[in-house]
């Protein structure tokens, strides 16, 4: 079976090492693909993608963007804003796209969850 991979979006270097550790102990069977910003997602998608873990707050463009452009090219990739909070017009637009949520710092367990939904 090939590895799934997963791609972590954050412009926090500690948030991105979280979800590093928890995928490297627990998930090792998925590849890892990790980005400070859209503009560096966008170049790592060349690859096919299973799902996104992308931060909400980021320079240049927000996590609902940066989805938008993913699922053009991945219309059916599981993509996941990690966000401490989110307006509720944001919440309801994401929504709408498929989008799910998982409230910062992640946890191991959300994680778990989400991996069984979209195997």
């Amino acid at each position: 079976m090939d590895k799934k991979t997963v791609m972590i979006v954050d412009d926090s270097s500690l948030a991105r090492m979280m979800v590093r550790k928890i995928f490297s102990t627990s998930f090792k069977d998925w590849t890892l693909l990790e980005a400070k910003d859209g503009a560096e997602a966008l170049q790592l998608a060349e690859n096919p993608l299973h799902l996104a873990l992308l931060d909400f707050n980021m320079p240049g463009m927000n996590g609902i963007e940066l989805a938008e452009k993913l699922l053009e090219k991945y219309p059916t990739l599981g993509v996941y804003l990690v966000t401490a909070n989110i307006q509720e017009r944001m919440h309801q637009r994401a929504e709408s796209m498929g989008i799910g949520f998982i409230k910062k710092p992640i946890a191991e367990a959300k994680i778990a969850d989400i991996l069984k939904q979209i195997a």
